[in-house]
Formats: structure tokens, sequence, C-alpha cells
């Protein structure tokens, strides 16, 4: 037979299990939250410098690093990386992957007029014209790049761009190089 337990309500005095305070590093960082939540970045990079060093000191290593977090977070908005424009080498080089031949061909005639001594530019200017199949002009600016840097024969021998016109007699020079 089974009995009833009696169960007594809790007495009123009996307290309920409560949370402990935050610690003043916690509010700290609470507080520093909010000033990046709202904006106010110089402000909160100040809190956040002051919180990662006590935490720090007090040798709580998670709070310096969640500090460090949002400090660099608050210093990327108050001075954001500068971006750094592509080359010129570069760009072209993109254009001519993706087949913007003449997107290539304006670039690199701007680049050449400010740098007409670097072989590169005038080799993927030949590039450019190879994808265009403008053998003339092709063989003209390889041949430019070849006596600014005789290296660039090699790769045009591995270049497929070239493969369309490279029969060509227009570059009979890039023989026995």
């Amino acid at each position: 037979m089974a009995t009833k337990a009696k169960t007594e309500p809790a007495s009123k005095s009996a307290s309920t299990p409560s949370h402990p305070a935050p610690s003043p590093l916690a509010l700290a960082f609470a507080k520093a939250v909010k000033l990046v939540d709202s904006g106010k970045f110089p402000e909160a990079a100040k809190a956040l410098e002051t919180l990662r060093d006590e935490a720090q000191a007090a040798g709580e290593w998670s709070m310096k690093r969640r500090a460090q977090v949002y400090l660099s977070l608050a210093q990327e908005k108050i001075q954001p990386a500068k971006v750094v424009a592509a080359d010129a080498v570069t760009e072209i080089q993109a254009c001519l992957n993706r087949r913007a031949t003449e997107e290539a061909l304006k670039l690199s005639e701007k680049a050449i007029k400010s740098h007409p001594a670097k072989g590169a530019l005038h080799y993927l200017r030949a590039v450019a014209f190879a994808q265009n199949e403008n053998t003339e002009a092709a063989a003209e600016s390889l041949k430019k790049a070849v006596e600014l840097d005789a290296d660039f024969v090699y790769q045009w021998h591995m270049e497929p761009d070239f493969n369309p016109i490279r029969k060509s007699p227009l570059f009979a020079f890039t023989e026995g190089r």
C-alpha cells in the first residue's frame, strides 16, 4: 500500500537561489559593448583598453581576450584600413583572365604611358592583342617587352593565348631564344 508523502509548503523565509552579482570586469565589459553598439567608438576604445589592462592584472584571460576583440573592432571603426589599389600589372592580368580584352588594352595603354620601361606592361598588352588575334600589334608589343626583358620570350613560348597566332612570321624574332 502506497502512502502519500506529506509535502510541507516552503517557508516564506527560505530564500530562492539567486545569481551571483556580476564582477566589476563583467559590468565594465557590458558598458564598453554598449558603447561599441551605439557607435561611440573612441569612448569604447578607451574603456576597452582599461578593461583589457585590468583583466590582465586580475589574471582574467578570457575577459582580456574578449576586450581585445572588441577593442580591435572599435579601433578599426576609428581608423579604417586603407584600401590598397591593385597595381596596374595585377589589374591587367585580372582583365585578361576574365577575357575582358578591351579593358586590359585600355589599362595597359594608360600604364605604359606612365611606365614605358616596364616590360611586363608591354608583355600583357601583347597578350591582350593575342586574345583579339591582332597579330601585328601582339608581335610589336612582345618585341618591345623582350627588348626590355629578354625573359619574356620564355613566357611567350608557354602562353596559350598566343596559340592562334604563334606561327605567324611576325614572331620570328623569338626563334632561337
